[in-house]
């Protein structure tokens, strides 16, 4: 390592598009002739790569810039951005509120970051970037990866960018812009690049993966990328998400169930199993719908597993409507899911609505839900104890010394004892004990 080149930093919070953007920056800086620092008291660069779906990611940027500034005070010539949701969304008044924050870079900006940094450091002046259409990336480039050693055996691959169902809580489609996909071919390519630097399982993300190739002029749909990527020779999986419940098509379950790269995992969020909240979220489903399609795609694939996303104390729900969701979570017998109590975004409609619900009301109901969901999974994890699961080997265990870890194609964390040297390949397992978490497995063959 040349510990004379200049170095940067990146925090994340947020999405897999975050992590993505945070990999993109990170090209570009490196492109620049920077280097990668864990140690911000060593870095030339600091940036913050910040999400706004929920109020408690905003306050952990707000409480790093606090300390931040004491680094910048000690150290001038430090270049401090805000990057991602929380910067698209407050926009040039961070630059107010934050006057030692240098860079305020929106979501579509990304590919602006080398000369906007050049700026900074040839004039010192303070920059906010935050064409939500695209700036000069048009929203839709990606930056060339870094490829070599930097290359994992897991890779997020973004297919689309931007979101158009506008649901009532939701900031996305405010901060990320309208919804535009990237060109297929375009999409091969990259996930070819990756595979021909050692990577074995790429996921495919976006806000609504199931719109794919809406706004493309050669129409390609999310079906027949998947159809496309799975003959990428020497790639071995492929995941994707999300997916909108109203947009997932039959040829998109057919497309799970024929391809075989595909895994055996669709993450479909729910948000509520009451048909008027549904409506009043502007999710344009019914539960009857969503129950209709887990049982085609459990029908399909019948080793499926299948996680959500659900929502509590959305404004005027009432006791009967939070119990027909702890209902629908009943019935469907979810693998697991994102459980999260309504957080009102400014700007969003349902900021403003009626009948906003206590902290204490949405809580308990949070819990209630916690609760119920933890013990279904529980339960579907001891299913699958004495099963036998195919698993990439992603090396060491931090959590389970002396062990291995991997996930099933079925996205399952599984822990077993053997050899570093088979980090990257594909072995077949057979589990031992199931914990909330995962599996503890052994291994009983080696491809």
């Amino acid at each position: 390592m040349d510990v004379h080149r200049p170095s940067y930093m990146i925090l994340t919070w947020g999405c897999q598009m975050n992590e993505d953007d945070s990999q993109q920056m990170g090209n570009l800086l490196e492109q620049m002739g920077y280097r990668l620092t864990t140690d911000e008291e060593q870095a030339d660069i600091v940036l913050l790569n910040t999400c706004s779906v929920r109020a408690k990611p905003e306050q952990k940027v707000r409480s790093k810039l606090g300390e931040l500034k004491r680094l910048k005070l000690k150290k001038p010539e430090l270049i401090i951005g805000v990057c991602g949701c929380m910067a698209q969304r407050e926009g040039e008044a961070l630059l107010k509120s934050v006057p030692w924050v240098d860079l305020v870079l929106g979501t579509a900006n990304i590919y602006d970051l080398p000369a906007l940094i050049q700026e900074i450091k040839a004039c010192g002046h303070r920059i906010s970037a935050l064409d939500i259409q695209g700036g000069s990336s048009n929203g839709v480039a990606h930056i060339p990866r870094v490829t070599g050693s930097k290359v994992g055996l897991k890779a997020f691959v973004p297919v689309m960018y931007g979101c158009n169902n506008y649901c009532a809580y939701c900031i996305v489609p405010y901060v990320r812009g309208p919804e535009r996909s990237r060109p297929a071919q375009e999409i091969v390519a990259e996930v070819e690049t990756l595979v021909s630097c050692g990577c074995k399982e790429v996921t495919l993300i976006g806000q609504n993966v199931n719109s794919y190739g809406q706004t493309l002029s050669e129409r390609v749909d999310f079906a027949e990328l998947l159809r496309m990527v799975n003959d990428v020779p020497g790639l071995e999986r492929i995941r994707f998400t999300t997916s909108h419940p109203k947009d997932l098509s039959n040829q998109l379950i057919e497309a799970m169930a024929s391809l075989p790269k595909v895994c055996e995992h669709l993450h479909l969020p729910l948000q509520a199993g009451d048909n008027d909240i549904l409506r009043r979220m502007g999710r344009r489903y019914t539960v009857e719908h969503y129950v209709s399609l887990v049982e085609k795609v459990r029908n399909a694939i019948p080793n499926i597993a299948i996680t959500t996303d659900i929502m509590v104390g959305f404004p005027g729900e009432t006791e009967e409507q939070f119990g027909n969701t702890l209902e629908v979570v009943r019935q469907i017998q979810f693998d697991g899911a994102f459980m999260f109590a309504f957080n009102p975004r400014p700007g969003t409609a349902a900021a403003g609505m009626e009948g906003q619900l206590e902290a204490r009301t949405k809580l308990r109901r949070l819990n209630e839900l916690i609760q119920l969901q933890n013990d279904i999974t529980l339960n579907k994890m001891r299913a699958g104890v004495a099963q036998e699961f195919e698993v990439l080997v992603e090396g060491p265990s931090v959590k389970h010394s002396a062990n291995l870890t991997g996930y099933t194609r079925t996205n399952k964390t599984t822990v077993f004892p053997g050899d570093p040297t088979l980090t990257g390949q594909l072995v077949t397992v057979r589990t031992i004990s199931a914990h909330p978490w995962g599996y503890i497995a052994e291994i009983i063959s080696k491809r």
